[in-house]
């Protein structure tokens, strides 16, 4: 091989096909979430036609209802996470990624129809069977990027990936509050983001591929560049990996991560489906207003997760931060920092607006450090079964996000009654100062013994706080394995 030839290798193309998969990632998880999201803000059009476009039918809904359609889609992302990161797996993440973008596409055009053929159970069924579908997504994600990954980029084409999910719950409260209050009235806040999925799955379907050796557009030095950086982090050809069950479900580190993941997305999931109901119960605002400053959190969420991603990277890569440092410090502003702004939003007068979003905003904004605060920390435990974890956790998660609006349902009976909202606000200020406490005290960030490659030469505890005190965090998240 010549000097130039292996230069081209280590470095690989500063622009190539894995920063095209990467964009398919992040605009997957994008539309996805939009239209998982688009109904915060359609169901108050659904529900006051005068709030929006009063051409267009509305529906009589009591505020049980309502939680049951808000939380419907999580019900059924609860049943799919290990099924998706089980199959991605096995067979690849890309017919499965565009299965889940079809049907998630299909089912949200049919959206309107639902309601008007069938009432608000036919409605109910609909969003169910699409949070079916959109269950299986994330650990299809994580899977794909395992693929494509290169060590060297991990921490960036993570945290780009991951902001997907921040730019689709923008787009979702947004778009579906200008579309709703447009001539097309609140049925096409469902109609577009769904033809808007349609078109990515014919895009996804020509380029996209579930490794660099199954690419037809990839140049053979961005192929060589991939393929060493992951050579050490994979299990070897022929051996698949048995999943160690067991030392996972007893895992100390895993345990108290999926808590913590947990603990914030009771905080993050109630944000994102209750914080259009709260300002127009308390701020009487129009459905575009309402959808405007509803969004304005999350778009700087979204603009914020960036800020961490250049952090994190300055700090491996010129301060040489140790990772749990990096992680802990990270997590604990993303929990503690939406902790204390939901305790101030809720002794701040109906009268302060601007007071009022100034804490949604600091609640919402912070919550984007937990990508690189904890979601990663998955990979830190266990490269080779990531998507496993992370789809383990999201269960989790998912189940935290249908049974949050069923309690808010329960404990919010008026929405225009601050003091009813205090009590949501408080109680998630406690299970995020918990969540993170423990994650402090017992979070690790090494390879577990049960990875199955390449394990630890010592093991136990002593070893995990020897080699978190001592190793830098780039060594330990960049050189040792594959975040993904």
């Amino acid at each position: 091989m010549t000097i130039t030839s292996f230069s081209l290798v280590t470095k690989g193309p500063a622009l190539g096909v894995r920063h095209l998969q990467v964009l398919f990632l992040f605009t997957c998880a994008s539309l996805v979430i939009l239209q998982r999201m688009n109904m915060s803000v359609a169901i108050v059009a659904i529900t006051n036609a005068n709030s929006s476009n009063p051409d267009y039918p509305e529906y009589q809904l009591t505020e049980q209802q309502k939680s049951y359609i808000l939380s419907s889609t999580f019900w059924g992302s609860c049943c799919t996470q290990l099924l998706g990161g089980y199959f991605s797996s096995r067979f690849g993440a890309k017919m499965l990624l565009f299965v889940i973008s079809l049907a998630t596409g299909l089912l949200s055009v049919a959206t309107p129809f639902s309601i008007a053929w069938g009432g608000w159970k036919l409605l109910f069924g609909v969003r169910l069977v699409q949070g079916l579908v959109i269950g299986g997504m994330w650990p299809c994600l994580y899977t794909h990027l395992a693929k494509w990954c290169p060590k060297k980029e991990q921490n960036r084409f993570g945290g780009i990936m991951t902001t997907g999910l921040d730019c689709g719950t923008a787009l979702g409260f947004a778009l579906s509050g200008v579309l709703a209050a447009s001539p097309l009235g609140w049925p096409s806040s469902f109609y577009v983001p769904g033809y808007m999925g349609l078109v990515w799955c014919l895009l996804w379907l020509r380029y996209g591929a579930n490794s660099p050796s199954e690419s037809q557009f990839i140049s053979l030095a961005e192929r060589k560049h991939i393929e060493l950086s992951l050579e050490q982090s994979q299990p070897p050809k022929g051996e698949p990996l048995a999943v160690p069950w067991r030392h996972i479900l007893t895992s100390r580190p895993f345990l108290v991560l999926a808590f913590c993941k947990m603990s914030q997305a009771c905080s993050f999931y109630t944000l994102m489906q209750q914080v259009p109901r709260y300002i127009h119960g308390i701020f009487r605002y129009s459905i575009w207003m309402n959808a405007l400053l509803s969004a304005l959190p999350f778009v700087i969420m979204l603009m914020s997760s960036y800020g961490f991603i250049f952090l994190a990277e300055y700090l491996t890569r010129r301060r040489n931060i140790p990772l749990p440092i990096l992680r802990k410090t990270i997590n604990s502003y993303a929990s503690w920092t939406p902790a204390i702004a939901l305790v101030t939003l809720t002794y701040v007068s109906d009268q302060n607006v601007v007071g009022s979003i100034c804490c949604l905003i600091a609640a919402v904004a912070a919550i984007s450090g937990q990508a690189i605060g904890s979601s990663l920390n998955h990979v830190d435990l266990a490269p080779n079964f990531a998507g496993l974890l992370f789809g383990i956790s999201n269960t989790l998660m998912s189940a935290a996000g249908v049974i949050s609006p069923l309690i808010i349902g329960f404990a919010v009976s008026d929405e225009s009654d601050r003091t009813q909202w205090r009590s949501v606000f408080l109680g998630i200020a406690a299970i995020l100062f918990v969540g993170n406490l423990l994650y402090l005290v017992f979070g690790r960030m090494t390879v577990q013994p049960w990875n199955g490659s390449k394990p630890p030469a010592v093991t136990g505890d002593a070893a995990e706080t020897q080699t978190e005190a001592t190793a830098p965090a780039e060594a330990l998240s960049m050189e040792k394995f594959s975040y993904f």
